[in-house]
C-alpha cells in the first residue's frame, strides 16, 4: 500500500509551492492556506493518485484525518 499520507502532504505541497517539510499532518488545511475549493480540487487529484474513493465531511480538517479516512476505507475496500 502506497504511503498515503507521504502522498497527501506532496500533492498539497506541490498545489501550495511549499517544501513537503513545511507541512504538519496536524495543522488543519485553513491553517496552511487551503480553502473549500482548493480541497475540493487536492481530493480530486488524491483519488486518482490513491486509486480510492474520498467522502469528505466537515470533521476531516487535517492531514492526519484525512490521510486516516482514506487509509480506514481502503481496508473496507480491500475485505468488501
Amino acid at each position: 500500500m502506497k504511503d498515503v499520507k507521504g502522498t497527501i502532504i506532496r500533492i498539497i505541497a506541490e498545489y501550495l509551492d511549499k517544501e513537503e517539510s513545511e507541512l504538519n499532518g496536524s495543522s488543519s488545511f485553513t491553517e496552511i492556506g487551503l480553502d473549500s475549493l482548493d480541497i475540493m480540487e487536492l481530493v480530486m487529484q488524491m483519488q486518482e493518485e490513491l486509486d480510492c474513493k474520498i467522502e469528505l465531511s466537515q470533521d476531516i480538517t487535517t492531514i492526519d484525518s484525512l490521510a486516516e479516512l482514506i487509509e480506514n476505507g481502503n481496508r473496507e475496500q480491500a475485505t468488501a
